[in-house]
């Protein structure tokens, strides 16, 4: 039933029926000038609430419209769990944008760690298309990489991981997590960190849903899975071809390609895309990290 509501609090209508909120996926394992480093911390009294962390992002200057669109740096403020009392704000635009600025460092923050990965394999690929031998540490690397990409040794493989090993288009994550959580309230999210309903399986079977020991651990999960699950090969290849054609991927196009995510179909992608349409969730795929702190993966609890 969560579709229904997030589709209501964007002023849509919702498609489907009785939503399956389930991906069929196993799992894979700007500020101020003057702000000073300590103020760009978040503690435990200010993550402790939806209030005091929405007072808190507002203390860091942290805006969606400051960030949209490449503007100002997101800052790296990693929150661990939703705060439980998310559902009791007020406004529904406060709890759509308390959501939002929690979840789009954990988003960029998680491409950052693929991208890092792109671009070391794109060099190694380019090293080979000259002839030129690579080092036994290079070597071992693309092995381990095409291991945690279910990639098979053969003639295809470097053309494979380098469709499987690319980053996931803010808008599409964000709208996603959005429909799978209501928003960040529903008990799993909560409880679980499980953001974009995925599964446990066992022998191809679904045993029971995934829960995270951190929100950032339920992200890097999705895309990998995105990166690596059969079920998604169409979505690799439209990437593929957008980088292919010297775009950029874009949620709202690659969201078209997601009819195996939901057993709504059809329906769940039309959901997703009317998410990011009626939130404007595209003027994220530009969005990018405050890179002061070193390329370290969070500040925050």
């Amino acid at each position: 039933m969560l579709v229904a509501a997030v589709l209501a609090q964007c002023g849509l209508a919702a498609s489907g029926v009785v939503p399956w909120l389930g991906s069929r996926s196993s799992m894979p394992a700007s500020m101020p000038a003057s702000a000073s480093a300590a103020s760009r911390t978040l503690t435990a009294v200010d993550s402790g609430s939806a209030r005091r962390l929405d007072a808190a992002f507002r203390r860091f200057g942290y805006r969606l419209d400051d960030v949209a669109n490449g503007g100002a740096a997101v800052p790296r403020l990693v929150v661990a769990a939703i705060p439980a009392d998310l559902d009791r704000l007020p406004a529904p635009e406060t709890r759509k944008d308390v959501f939002l600025r929690l979840m789009l460092p954990l988003v960029l923050i998680a491409d950052e760690q693929v991208a890092a990965e792109r671009r070391r394999l794109e060099g190694l690929v380019a090293l080979k298309r000259q002839g030129k031998p690579l080092e036994a540490s290079q070597t071992a690397w693309l092995e381990g990489l095409a291991v945690r990409y279910e990639v098979p040794p053969g003639p295809r493989q470097l053309a494979e991981l380098l469709k499987r090993v690319d980053v996931v288009p803010p808008s599409l994550a964000l709208a996603q997590a959005a429909l799978e959580t209501g928003w960040g309230t529903s008990h799993l999210a909560r409880r679980g960190n499980n953001l974009f309903g995925q599964n446990l399986e066992d022998g191809g079977e679904v045993v029971g849903q995934a829960r995270f020991g951190t929100l950032l651990d339920a992200v890097r999960s999705y895309v990998h899975n995105l990166d690596t699950h059969r079920a998604y090969r169409a979505f690799r290849r439209a990437r593929a071809q957008a980088r292919g054609q010297g775009g950029r991927p874009e949620g709202l196009a690659l969201a078209r390609t997601l009819t195996a995510y939901s057993e709504l179909g059809r329906d769940y992608v039309d959901d997703v895309r009317a998410v990011i349409r009626a939130n404007a969730l595209d003027r994220f795929d530009g969005a990018r990290l405050d890179d002061r702190s070193g390329g370290q993966p969070s500040r925050g609890i």
